[in-house]
């Protein structure tokens, strides 16, 4: 039996030899725990490091070991609590070492005070040794962990946006669903995959919580008997679990999140975590439920919650929350009302067909609050409805009218399909390559419309192609005008500004464009030598101080100015410097500059410090290949700056590795710098042998193509020490690679042998003393090697092969093999 207050404790480790044995065991056990468990509970406390771990780590190393935190349910119905940290060697000194604390509890026993599992992530009650004593401490609570908050996790949902819907589905599939697929998060921290946990523990009613199986980390997911299974991402894994039906992965090192699932409940549940309201869900648990097979799932319940506290819904969780309201909500006071009309009021998005019909039954509600400004969302939202109406039942009729009386809203068609036919004659007007597609009547209703006086001009008779019509139905409709404009700037937005400016200019001289920010500065001209990034930012302001930082202001300012010609890297490094980092993404300028800096020329002088600028200005991760690319250019600018710490060789061919396939500019500039600053007088030490290392084809060309410049020629002409400098680099790591050996034997036999072969014998002396130098065999090798004949011509080769085979012996003294 259980001491009142004192919680089952186990601690396992591999352990010097005792009265159980020695290796791994379990060194402490409370009294309380049944041994009949113990088999059991010794397969789920195991821990295995990563793959890619270091051996023998040092004890600056153990923290980055990720923790295994589980929460496992075990035969007989109890539970345990389980907290695995790597520590290293063991009493014994082998390496491959870990500690495990849990806690059991039995069946049907919660958590001392009241905890859910997830919130004992990093509790400092969790011990990472066993006690002297060889006896569990007594612990008679565990005291939560404080590495999980709102704000944290708020932040965490939105990062996961596109995933987490699908997640929350298939979280309450494994609480409802028998035989439901595991979940494995491939995640490269344990605390992210603790986060989804959170995630989905706050969204479950507190008696499936208790239910729900995680751990934060495991080496073999395929054997784990979790619910939620956290793995690190590896290459491939995600896939090849991925085609089994007994899982669902969500790897977060995959570019392409999980499908879209169809499950409402989670889709609004996924906004609210996005919206940092957590403590929805209680609330919610605490009102009737819309249908009782849903359950605690109940999605309109949920709906009406969150729309009740601002929460944007998409048009079928706002009917759901219609719904709702007007079933269940009548005791609900102002507060509650107040808000969720405003909420649906304002929409976003589209609204269906069902959510009309939902919205029909508050009426009278919506006419209360006809004073705040969301309502005129609704009323603009109901004049497009009605503005289309065409093949439109007679059920949905009837809502769309009944909502137009409470909200004053008239309900003529006759200008808004006036506006259409306006809008698609001046249309007209544009070649065909530059006309965007006529928008329908219900994307020109406007606000501002009002019914014109009897026997106005019925809008089937305007002839399509007769601009001075259009100018006068337009004069005699203030509404509809501002309708017509509002959609041709649209239209600028995606077509030609300058083309459609001019053809309101020319139907409608007299309009006001302030309203018109693309047209506005599609109607501005310029002179075409004038400096395109001024013309630009004079663009940007024509639009107007309210538009200006717009992404869509921004993209008709680069089409009017650039249309479809690449940027300069010059122009590129004024735009990204100019323009505020949070804009340069939105407005698609940091693509367009990023476009510029990896197709730029090898000779291009700005590329490289355009690609760093690009790379500090950004905002959000760039994609991999590309962020490589870019610091490759970077790098590439660095070396030549001189200014690049040593490894810059060995940075470069890491980067064109995960740049791979590098642009072929790029790997020539990379390649050329590199190899004119190891061919320089003071090359940096160890450069070389990375780059000969590195078997990157496109770095030895070009060190190979700088070596035979005429430049490097006339220096070993005039240079002893630098001709016996190269000698030693060329003579040197022969066994290293095919791709490095057959660089430098091309270098030794095309450029050096020839320069030797006519320099003076006092030059030659001077190149021997220089090769004395260093010791070893350089200057005996030397002499052989440059001697005249057929055998010395092969003796390097054949010395070579000798001191290959005989360490120690040969043309290159013990540890030569090395590139100096």
């Amino acid at each position: 039996m259980n001491r009142p207050g004192i919680l089952p404790q186990l601690h396992y480790t591999s352990a010097a030899p005792g009265a159980d044995g020695s290796g791994f065991r379990f060194t402490a056990v409370s009294d309380t725990v049944p041994a009949n468990l113990l088999r059991e509970i010794e397969q789920l406390v195991g821990y295995e490091p990563p793959p890619d771990a270091p051996s023998r780590p040092s004890a600056g190393e153990l923290a980055s070991f990720p923790t295994a935190f589980t929460h496992s349910t075990l035969s007989d119905g109890s539970r345990l609590l389980c907290h695995s940290v790597y520590t290293g060697a063991d009493y014994s000194g082998r390496y491959g070492n870990f500690h495990a604390h849990a806690v059991w509890l039995p069946s049907g026993a919660p958590v001392p005070g009241g905890r859910l599992p997830v919130e004992l992530w990093h509790s400092p009650s969790w011990a990472s040794a066993t006690p002297a004593t060889g006896r569990p401490d007594p612990l008679p609570e565990l005291r939560p962990g404080q590495h999980l908050d709102r704000t944290g996790l708020t932040a965490f949902a939105v990062s996961r946006a596109d995933r987490l819907p699908a997640f929350l589905a298939d979280v309450r599939t494994l609480l409802t669903v028998p035989d439901a697929p595991q979940l494995i998060l491939a995640e490269a921290e344990p605390h992210d995959v603790m986060q989804w946990v959170a995630l989905a523990s706050a969204v479950l009613p507190r008696e499936l919580v208790t239910t729900l199986t995680f751990t934060s980390y495991t080496r073999r997911p395929l054997q784990a008997t979790q619910q939620i299974i956290g793995i690190r991402p590896e290459p491939g894994s995600g896939h090849t679990i991925g085609n089994d039906h007994r899982y669902r992965v969500y790897d977060i090192s995959s570019p392409q999140p999980p499908a879209t699932v169809d499950d409402p409940w989670a889709a609004v549940a996924a906004r609210i975590w996005r919206a940092g309201l957590p403590q929805l869900f209680a609330s919610a648990a605490a009102l009737p439920v819309e249908r009782a097979a849903d359950g605690p799932f109940d999605h309109a319940r949920l709906a009406a919650v969150a729309a009740a506290e601002c929460v944007a819904l998409d048009s079928m969780s706002r009917a759901a929350a219609a719904r709702w309201a007007h079933r269940h909500g009548q005791g609900e006071d102002a507060d509650f009302w107040g808000p969720l009309l405003v909420t649906i009021a304002e929409g976003d998005g589209g609204r269906t067909s069902a959510e009309w019909l939902a919205l029909r039954p508050l009426s009278a509600q919506f006419a209360r609050i006809t004073g705040h400004p969301a309502v005129g969302v609704l009323r603009d939202d109901l004049r497009a409805a009605l503005a289309d109406l065409a093949g439109h039942p007679l059920e949905l009729v009837l809502a769309l009218l009944a909502l137009a009386d409470a909200l004053a809203v008239p309900t003529t068609e006759a200008l808004p399909v006036l506006a259409e036919r306006a809008t698609t004659a001046l249309l007209t007007q544009l070649g065909p390559g530059a006309r965007p597609t006529p928008p329908r009547a219900s994307d020109l209703a406007d606000g501002t419309s009002h019914p014109g006086p009897e026997g106005a001009t019925d809008p089937g008779a305007l002839p399509a192609d007769d601009p001075a019509a259009v100018t006068a139905a337009l004069s005699r409709h203030p509404g509809v005008r501002a309708a017509v404009l509002t959609a041709l700037d649209r239209a600028a937005e995606t077509g030609d500004p300058a083309a459609l400016a001019a053809v309101v200019r020319a139907a409608l001289p007299d309009a006001d464009l302030t309203a018109t920010p693309h047209l506005r500065m599609g109607a501005m001209h310029w002179q075409k030598g004038d400096d395109p990034v001024r013309v630009f930012h004079t663009l940007v302001a024509e639009a107007g101080p309210e538009h200006r930082g717009h992404p869509a202001i921004l993209r008709t300012a680069h089409r009017l100015v650039w249309g479809n010609r690449i940027l300069t890297t010059g122009h590129a490094r004024l735009l990204v410097n100019e323009l505020p980092p949070d804009r340069l993404e939105p407005s698609g300028i940091a693509e367009l500059a990023t476009r510029a800096a990896l197709s730029a020329p090898a000779d291009d002088v700005d590329a490289p410090q355009l690609a760093a600028d690009l790379l500090y200005y950004a905002v959000r991760p760039i994609e991999a290949r590309t962020r490589s690319a870019l610091s490759l250019l970077a790098l590439a600018g660095r070396i030549v700056d001189d200014t690049a710490p040593p490894g810059f060789t060995e940075q470069a061919v890491t980067l064109c590795r995960t740049a791979d396939p590098v642009e072929e500019s790029i790997a020539r500039r990379v390649g050329t710098v590199i190899a004119e600053r190891l061919l320089s007088s003071r090359p940096h030490p160890g450069e070389l042998e990375q780059l000969a290392r590195s078997e990157q084809p496109a770095l030895l060309a070009a060190y190979q193509a700088v070596a035979t410049s005429d430049t490097i020629r006339d220096r070993l002409r005039v240079s002893p020490t630098y001709l016996a400098s190269c000698y030693i680099h060329w003579s040197s790591g022969r066994s290293l690679n095919p791709a490095w050996e057959s660089t430098r034997t091309a270098l030794l036999s095309d450029v050096l042998r020839p320069i030797v072969r006519k320099l003076p014998p006092e030059t030659i002396a001077q190149i021997t003393s220089e090769l004395e130098r260093p010791g070893g065999r350089w200057a005996a090798d030397f002499r052989d090697w440059s001697r005249p004949g057929r055998i010395a011509r092969f003796g390097g080769r054949l010395l070579g092969r000798k001191a290959a085979d005989q360490p120690g012996t040969g043309t290159i003294p013990p540890g030569e093999e090395r590139l100096r």
